[in-house]
């Protein structure tokens, strides 16, 4: 049915006002296209009667048609043509479409079945056409003088709208993206307000803390460190709030278990739109094994430093040993061939022995990071324990303790160098009279074997134990949990290498209060590589 031109009425200004209050509360940025479309389309219809609306959305890269809604049926020859006349380009002071995928006509090409006259309107996203819509009138209609400055102004509302939704999503793309990239950064952030309490933490950070994103999230971040630490990082936090950013500044990161990350934190202010300080990003760089790095060259310089000192000392003593080694085997077969008291021969046997395993000892301190020259031969080793029980037996004596033996006949002859595990077992016993009560130590060495061609020796003792944070470093060179100046650290990281070079294994289990059990595991065979 046509439409007359009298039922073309144009809106009053208080109709027009009440659309666009509407719109605006209708309309929200985390709406749609299509939805945004079509509340202003529909407002369109109920101010202007008697039009046909067709708006028709670019994708985003303008390559082809997305959204298209109209009010009535199309021609399809022109559905999916866009095309804009040149007068309306000009209108909106467009100098050129884009992208190029829309046609310039110069007259309007009406898209309706019934539209025969009408106009578009070019829906810009700033100097870049997102759409077009198209406005027509059927056959009797007259145009109205004000219809299209009105509808221009609904017009530009609706490309408002439309630019405020992408941008809408866009920034939250564009906030979700930064988050994820944060979050899977490679190297600990984190991120503090202006209060000083954590807003953001990523995975790493997370890792390297032990810490759970919902227990730190909101927290004030200085309260979770130690107050020497807090002193150092306040300064480094009022810096960044006033735009002085911090790198390299190294610090300790606390950690769940109590124990704490070395790190190199670099500091930068974080700024609002309008150019304020929000709050402060740190970015951790772990240095944790490059410290523990640095510190084992400077104990491996310590032991360079100690082998030129042990030479020294092997030089200094080998002449009084090599008399005292010599002489007393001269005086331990005299006081044999004179029938000498039993005891006495013990005592001169001790000296030579004795004076012997010191030499030996100072030659290992030298040789501490080469394997020894001398060839291992198969050894009992009870024999071994018994020697190493006997000297310590004056420890054994000052403590009071008691010494129970658990040896297992059927084990077979253990491979290895004869003095130096001596010295291993020596050193094990001497830890263990260190470590226990005096007058209630217990004292037990056990041997078993532990297949595959090894056996096991246990020394175990009712000492105060070793805490368990000390356990994995108590074989590192110079470490030790003895008071100063009575212990150097040496003992157990020599222990550990005279084992491994036995081809062996040491570990050691322990309990505060309780006491402390050193395993070492040892080969019955000689190493099939080793020459015959």
């Amino acid at each position: 049915m046509a439409v007359t031109v009298a039922a073309l009425t144009v809106p009053r200004p208080d109709e027009l006002l009440e659309a666009v209050l509407e719109l605006n509360r209708a309309v929200t940025v985390d709406m749609h296209a299509d939805e945004i479309v079509y509340e202003h389309v529909q407002r369109m219809r109920q101010l202007f009667v008697g039009r046909f609306f067709c708006v028709r959305l670019l994708s985003r890269d303008g390559a082809e048609l997305g959204t298209v809604y109209a009010t009535g049926r199309l021609r399809t020859e022109q559905r999916d043509q866009i095309a804009l006349t040149r007068d309306a380009l000009k209108l909106h002071g467009l100098n050129a479409p884009h992208p190029p995928t829309i046609a310039i006509s110069e007259r309007y090409l009406p898209v309706f079945v019934q539209g025969v006259r009408g106009f578009d309107v070019p829906l810009a996203d700033g100097s870049v056409i997102a759409g077009i819509m198209s406005v027509e009138y059927p056959d009797e209609a007259a145009i109205p003088a004000d219809d299209r400055a009105l509808i221009v102004q609904l017009s530009l509302q609706l490309s408002s709208a439309l630019r405020n939704a992408r941008l809408h999503r866009e920034s939250l793309y564009l906030r979700d993206y930064l988050g994820k990239l944060l979050d899977h950064a490679n190297v600990p952030i984190m991120v503090m307000g202006r209060g000083g309490e954590i807003t953001l933490a990523n995975r790493a950070f997370l890792t390297i803390t032990g810490m759970k994103r919902e227990e730190i999230i909101g927290q004030d971040w200085l309260s979770f460190l130690p107050e020497p630490e807090r002193r150092r990082l306040l300064p480094v936090y009022i810096n960044a709030m006033r735009g002085e950013p911090s790198t390299n500044f190294e610090a300790k990161l606390p950690r769940r278990d109590g124990s704490a990350a070395q790190v190199a934190v670099n500091a930068a202010s974080i700024l609002s739109p309008d150019g304020d300080i929000e709050g402060v990003i740190y970015i951790y760089r772990d240095v944790t094994e490059l410290r523990e790095l640095e510190e084992q060259i400077i104990h491996a310089e310590k032991l360079a430093t100690l082998g030129q000192l042990a030479a020294g000392v092997v030089h200094e003593l080998n002449n009084p040993l090599t008399s005292i080694s010599v002489y007393g085997e001269y005086l331990l077969q005299k006081a044999v061939r004179d029938a000498a008291p039993a005891s006495d021969i013990e005592k001169l046997r001790r000296i030579v022995d004795s004076a012997q395993r010191i030499l030996n000892f100072t030659r290992d301190l030298v040789t501490y990071a080469r394997p020894s020259t001398e060839r291992p031969v198969p050894t009992d080793v009870h024999e071994l324990l018994d020697q190493a029980l006997g000297y310590c037996e004056h420890l054994i004596e000052e403590t009071a303790a008691r010494v129970e033996r658990e040896f297992d006949p059927s084990l077979p002859p253990v491979y290895g160098v004869r003095g130096q595990l001596v010295q291993v077992f020596v050193n094990l016993i001497t830890n263990a009279c260190h470590a226990m009560p005096l007058g209630a130590g217990k004292l037990v060495i056990a041997t078993e074997p532990a297949g595959d061609g090894r056996l096991s020796v246990r020394i175990t003792d009712n000492g105060k134990g070793i805490p368990e944070q000390h356990l994995q470093r108590v074989f590192e060179p110079f470490f030790t949990t003895k008071g100063e100046g009575k212990g150097t650290g040496l003992g157990l990281s020599i222990v550990k290498n005279i084992v491994e070079q036995h081809r062996g294994a040491i570990n050691v289990q322990s309990e505060v209060g309780r006491g402390t059990v050193f395993g070492i595991e040892l080969a019955c065979r000689p190493d099939p590589r080793e020459a015959p």
